[in-house]
C-alpha cells in the first residue's frame, strides 16, 4: 500500500522527529517520519507514482499548517496527534492529490481527509493519552514543503519511502 504524505520542511521535521522518538522511547513504540496524510491507499506502479508527485506538485509553494490542538482516538493511526486547523491550501493539496490520481486511475478508493500530524501510534488506554497530552507542549505553526510517497502497511519498521517532490513554485 502506498500513502501521499505532505512532509514537513528540514526543521519542523527534525523538531517534531524528535518528539516522535521521545514518545516512542518511553511508551516502546514505533518511530516513523512525521507527516500528514494526504491520501492513502494509491494502487500505482512506482514510475506513475512519480509522475503524480510531479503533476500535483507543479506551481505549488510550500505551505504554513496550523495545530488545531492536540488530540487522541482509539485508532492506532490516530493515538495522539496534532489535529490541524482546516484550510484552503489543505484541502487544494488533498484535491491536486486526487485529482492527479485519477488521470492515472479513473476509480481510486475513497479516502476521508482529516489533516493532522501522529506523534505516536501505539494501543494504550485513553487516560495514558490524555496524560501525554497535558504533559505535551508542540508548536503551533510547521512549514510543509514535500509531496512524499510512502509504502505503508501494519507494520511501521517496514515503511519505506518510494518517492519525494519538493515545493518550490
Amino acid at each position: 500500500m502506498i500513502s501521499i504524505w505532505l512532509t514537513p520542511a528540514d526543521e519542523d521535521s527534525e523538531y517534531l522527529q524528535n518528539i516522535i522518538k521521545d514518545l516512542a522511547s518511553e511508551y516502546d513504540a514505533p518511530t516513523f517520519y512525521p507527516h500528514c496524510t494526504l491520501y492513502s491507499p494509491v494502487n500505482l506502479e512506482a514510475h506513475e507514482i512519480n509522475t503524480m508527485l510531479d503533476q500535483a506538485a507543479e506551481g505549488v509553494r510550500p505551505i504554513s499548517v496550523t495545530m488545531d490542538k492536540l488530540n487522541h482516538t482509539p485508532i492506532i493511526w490516530k493515538t495522539v496527534f496534532i489535529d490541524l486547523k482546516p484550510s484552503w491550501e489543505l484541502s487544494e493539496l488533498n484535491h491536486r492529490i486526487v485529482f492527479s490520481l485519477q488521470n492515472l486511475n479513473p476509480n481510486p478508493i475513497p479516502y476521508s481527509f482529516a489533516p493532522h500530524i501522529s506523534l505516536i501510534y501505539k494501543e494504550m488506554a485513553d487516560e495514558k493519552k490524555e496524560e501525554i497530552i497535558h504533559n505535551l507542549s508542540v508548536r503551533n505553526y510547521y512549514k510543509m514543503d514535500k509531496f512524499t510517497a510512502m509504502r505503508t502497511g501494519t507494520n511501521v519498521e517496514n515503511w519505506e519511502k518510494v518517492g519525494e517532490v519538493q515545493l518550490y513554485a
